[in-house]
Parts: C-alpha cells; structure tokens; sequence
C-alpha cells in the first residue's frame, strides 16, 4: 500500500514531458491561427480579383456604348450626306444605311471554319491590337415605330402660338387641325381598349381585375400631369386623383418611362401593354419597317386580322423580306398590294396624323443601345438609349403679295422692295426641304 502511494506521488511530481504537450499545444493553436489567416487571405484575394473583373467589365461595356455612338454618328453623317446629294441617295437606299448600325458586334470576334485565310489573319492581328480585355456584346436595337407619350403634353405657350396661326390658315388646313381623332390621346386610348379587351380574353385574372376600367381617365391623368396650370377646360377628375395619393403633379414632360409607375391608376401591368407602342422620347418619324400589329391598327382601324396577317407575311417573310425604302413603298403595298385602302382615303389619313405631329416613314432616329461586358465571373451590362433629333426646319420668309404688277414687301426689310411675285400660287414651287440630322444624343442611362 505504501510502495503504490510512493509511486503516485512520484508521478504527480514528474514534470517531465510537459514541454511536449506545451510545444503540441501550440503547434495546434498556430496552425488554426495560420489557416485562419491562410483563408481570410484567400478570400481577399478572390475579393480583389472580383472587383478587378468588375472594373475590366465596367470599361469593356463602356467601351461597347462609345463604339455604338460612333456607328450611330457614321448613319448621322452619311444620312446628311445623302440628303443633300441626290444621286449618292438614289444609290444608297435607307436599308444599305442602317447597315452602318444594326448589325450587333461580338468580342473576341468568333472565327468559323468558313473563312478563308484572309478572313482569320485579319481577326488575329484585330485581336492582338485591341486592349478589350474578357468578352463584349453589343447590340443596337431601332424604337422609332413607337409614338412619343409627351405628345399629350397641353402648353399655355403652344395654344397661345397656335391660336395665332389659326387666323392664317385656309379653310381645308383649318379642318385637318380640328380633326382630334388623329392625335396622340385618341390613338393612346384606342391602344390601351385594344390591348385590355385582348389581354382580358386569355387572362381571367386580368379580367376580372380591369373589368369596367375605362382608358380615357388613364389617359386624362397623364395629360393633367404633364401639361401646364389651367391649360386643360376639362381633367376628368384626374386631379383629384393625384390629391389622393398625395403627389404633386410634374407639369412637364416626362424624363423616363418609369415615371408612369407613379401615376395612380398606372400598374406594372398596363404600363406593359403600351410598352411596345410608346415612348417617352422624341423620334422623327415612326418607323414603317419596324411597326407592330398594334401601331398598324392604329394607323389603319378599319384593317381586319387576316389583312394584318397578310402584311407581316409580306414584310417579314424569311426568304424574301421587304424593306419599305420610301413611303411610298408602304402606300403601294396598302394600296396596290394588300387592297386595304384607296389612295385618296390613305393619303388624307397620313395628312391628319402628320397634322398632329405623328410622320411615317423609313428613317429610323431613336435606338436602344445594349452593351454587355464580361470578365470571368462579372459581368456590367449597359442599356443606353440615343436620339438622332433633326435639325429643325428654317420657317419661310413671310411675304405680302398683291397682284402682278405690285410690289411684295419683305416682312424683315419692308423699306426694300423685292422681285413681284405672281398671284398664281402655281406658278413657283417651294423650295424641297432637306432634313438634316444631329449629332446623337444619350437620353437616359440604366446600368446592371
């Protein structure tokens, strides 16, 4: 008994080998120490390689959108051209010179087996001298065949200005400008009645969520929001609506489309079914070769289904596309082609529209720009859209003209007398006005 509590006690009092359990202790502790920071340097690094790719993405979309406006400001410039010369515009049809713009761009430039030699060496020494680093997408996409909401805008200034004008103008333009069935809010609300009745037909839920919903109170809170104080007789109650939810009405054109979300009445699923047909921005004309089945009801009510079929078969068709180079391409197929209206009836309607500040042509003006840049695993998209505006029109020189052996007087200098000008209104012509486009503009921004 006495030898086994000796050797416990020698036991207990044997420091000998807590060195090791010591040095072990703190291999231990520094190991876990060591992978600690092993890991948190790692994610440091993977951090700093993602906001380098980040930034590399950054400067490859970015670069995307500067080459887009260089394209768009090659159309500018050749379109200026053409205008003022006519038998370069004879050669060059509008469908050659979308071509400077419509095609999309991919970088690093994809090398098929069914180029020639020339073909890859030219791709390689691009390849070698650009500084693009990862991968860009860019597309550029034609929004002229949509209608300009702010054409809803009513002024105090431009009533005031038209007022004066309506003293001047004959009796027959008198007529056209009385014609409201052709402006923005008639052709607004006929597409949102289109659209709801439609959409209603396939959706139960839509249905029953905008039954009795009448388009002209939406209409009237757009026109109330951006139009001037005590410019409308007349807002529907629109006011008051706004009141309600307390927002204080802009009297201005609006900026984005976003804005719409705003208004009261406006949900995400009526703002979508205009999306398609309106804008918020200005183009030149609305664009006959990229209008949709929509904006063709519009311009043609009285068109049946199988008519809009039958044109998109004839405009669209894969192994024979048709590209309306000039309105009268358009009237010719309307007319001659798809029977749909006579001549004289087509060409009063195109009047009126263009009386209210609607015009249909091929000359596309307004672009949504996308730019795509990619590096690893970031990728920075940017969608920009671009307004080409035209130059606007010098307004001729008013003249007071008496009979042929008088004198007319020049409004600017009415000391000098000019040339007398015939009373025949026959017997000049006016002078063909040459449009002529600006340098292109971005509009608005939007970056993912």
């Amino acid at each position: 008994m006495k030898s086994k509590q000796t050797g416990l006690k020698f036991i207990l009092q044997n420091d000998s080998g807590v060195a090791i359990i010591m040095v072990l202790s703190a291999i231990v502790l520094l190991t876990t120490i060591m992978m600690n920071f092993s890991f948190e340097s790692n994610i440091n690094r993977i951090k700093a390689y993602n906001i380098e790719n980040k930034g590399q993405a950054k400067l490859t979309a970015e670069s995307g959108l500067q080459f887009a406006m260089v394209r768009l400001r090659l159309y500018q410039e050749a379109f200026n051209y053409l205008e003022t010369n006519k038998a370069a515009k004879d050669f060059a049809t509008p469908e050659v010179l979308n071509s400077i713009w419509n095609f999309p761009f991919v970088y690093p430039i994809p090398v098929t087996n069914k180029m020639n030699a020339i073909q890859k060496e030219s791709i390689s020494k691009f390849t070698e001298n650009t500084f693009l680093q990862g991968e860009l997408n860019l597309v550029i996409n034609n929004l002229s065949q949509r209608i300009n909401l702010n054409l809803l805008r009513v002024s105090l200034l431009a009533q005031a200005v038209k007022a004066n004008e309506e003293n001047t103008v004959n009796e027959d333009e008198d007529d056209v400008k009385k014609d409201a069935d052709f402006n923005v809010e008639n052709q607004l609300i006929r597409s949102l009645k289109y659209s709801i009745e439609k959409t209603s037909e396939k959706d139960e839920i839509f249905s029953g969520k905008y039954f009795g919903l009448d388009p002209i109170n939406l209409v009237n809170e757009l026109k109330v929001y951006l139009s001037d104080p005590n410019s409308l007789e007349d807002d529907g109650g629109a006011s008051s609506e706004f009141e309600k939810i307390g927002l204080t009405l802009k009297r201005a054109p609006i900026a984005s489309f976003s804005e719409l979300y705003t208004m009261p009445n406006w949900d995400d699923d009526l703002v979508n079914l205009i999306k398609g047909e309106f804008t918020v921005y200005g183009a030149l004309m609305v664009d006959l070769n990229k209008i949709t089945d929509k904006m063709l009801r519009l311009l043609i009510p009285s068109i049946t289904d199988q008519e809009v079929k039958e044109f998109f078969e004839y405009r669209d068709d894969p192994e024979n596309p048709k590209f309306f180079n000039k309105s009268e391409d358009f009237k010719r197929y309307i007319v001659d082609v798809g029977n749909v209206l006579d001549s004289d009836e087509y060409d009063k309607r195109i009047a009126k529209f263009e009386v209210q500040g609607l015009r249909f042509g091929p000359t596309p003006s307004l672009f949504q720009v996308k730019s795509v840049g990619k590096k690893d695993r970031a990728t920075y998209t940017i969608t920009a859209y671009v307004s080409i505006p035209a130059k606007p029109a010098l307004k001729p020189k008013k003249t007071e003209t008496v009979d042929d052996n008088e004198e007319t007087i020049d409004d600017e200098n009415p000391e000098k007398p000019e040339t007398p000008q015939p009373t025949n209104p026959g017997a000049t012509e006016k002078p063909e006005q040459k449009t002529q486009l600006l340098v292109p503009r971005i509009l608005e921004i939007f970056i993912s």
